[in-house]
């Protein structure tokens, strides 16, 4: 075999591999793909690149509350609207400890038809530690605990139910027993601007349930004086006695310190407002599909409003019914009755009902 049979067997061999190695595929370039954060719980997930753990949700929710059905007067109003939450929450594990974020966007459509309210409701960001966890933001006040089962709650109830921006700490004592001291904005409960409130809490959480106490010191919208609430919540689960079941008691008591109790205090006309709140609630399944609601409360006020005391008692009563056919949706009905006195003289009684279909996702 002379040299020139040999190059053209070797070409010959070179394009047939070349040849080959063209048909065979293309490796693939390494894909990044979404990750399940169980660590975090059901739902969060991690984005490709990412260190952090981020959960979205949301809930759509359309209301109707009737008129107060024992007034005929012509400005007894119902009231409805549509509303939407968008929940956005992040988890990241650090060498610092675990930082998680929350956020959530709210848009409500009512029946003042003047177009659509959008806002941020609570906003804030948690660091966890060794010791506990930090909140600095917009978040639930640490001295809030029950604020009632019944949906709806259609003539309201008695209790402290409010967001302020805070600064807090909650340290872990072990054994279910967390201790929290907050900073808190006085304008948010109707107290003076440029102050603080300060705010602590003991919870222990059980099997059986869970007990708080909470008390706080209220700066004041006219002096430089303090008020101050105290209160305490108990409240225990019946899966013992049927699943699905329970029940909540509360009493709040306050000094100059009305907005703790559920006063909506006016600081052009209400000098001084004392008095103390009871409430108490029960929830039960009453089958798979279908739960039931009951909350009760009682306030008994003194105020000052221009140099002159004012005595009021108000109960109330709401209770709801809920349908949930699937996960996440439920369809309401509610009623409420209110009544009490104002020094000495019955107050006139308030009926209303109520109804809500929700969605929760």
């Amino acid at each position: 075999m002379n040299i020139k049979t040999l190059a053209l067997a070797a070409s010959a061999a070179a394009f047939a591999t070349s040849a080959q190695a063209a048909d065979l595929p293309m490796a693939a370039e390494p894909v990044d793909y979404v990750k399940a954060c169980d660590a975090f719980g059901a739902g969060y997930f991690q984005l490709p690149g990412k260190e952090t753990c981020i959960k979205l949700g949301g809930r759509i929710r359309a209301q109707y509350v009737s008129q107060d059905l024992t007034d005929k007067s012509t400005d007894n109003d119902a009231t409805s609207y549509a509303r939407g939450y968008i929940y956005f929450n992040s988890m990241t594990a650090t060498d610092f400890g675990t930082i998680k974020t929350f956020v959530e966007l709210e848009s409500e459509w009512n029946q003042d038809a003047e177009g659509a309210d959008t806002k941020a409701n609570d906003v804030w960001i948690q660091l966890g530690t060794g010791y506990g966890s930090f909140l600095f933001g917009r978040e639930a006040s640490a001295f809030d605990a029950f604020t009632g089962y019944t949906w709806i709650g259609p003539v309201g109830n008695a209790y402290s139910d409010t967001s302020t921006l805070q600064a807090s700490f909650t340290a872990d004592l072990g054994n279910g027993l967390t201790a929290t001291a907050s900073v808190e904005d006085s304008a948010y409960r109707a107290g003076d601007n440029d102050a603080v409130d300060f705010v602590g809490a003991l919870n222990l959480s059980q099997g059986w349930g869970s007990f708080k106490l909470a008390a706080a010191a209220h700066n004041t919208a006219n002096s430089e004086d303090y008020g101050y609430a105290v209160g305490a919540t108990a409240i225990f689960n019946l899966d013992m006695v049927k699943e699905g079941t329970e029940v909540t008691f509360q009493a709040q008591y306050a000094d100059d310190a009305g907005n703790y109790i559920g006063i909506d205090t006016d600081e052009d006309d209400v000098d001084a407002v004392r008095g103390y709140s009871l409430s108490a609630g029960l929830e039960t399944a009453l089958t798979d599909k279908v739960s039931a609601q009951l909350d009760l409360s009682y306030m008994d006020i003194e105020s000052t409003v221009s140099g002159s005391d004012e005595d009021e008692q108000t109960y109330a009563v709401n209770g709801s019914v809920v349908y949930s056919p699937v996960e996440g949706l439920g369809l309401a009905l509610a009623a409420g009755w209110s009544d009490g006195e104002e020094d000495g003289v019955d107050k006139d009684d308030e009926v209303k009902v109520g109804a809500r279909v929700q969605y929760t996702f």
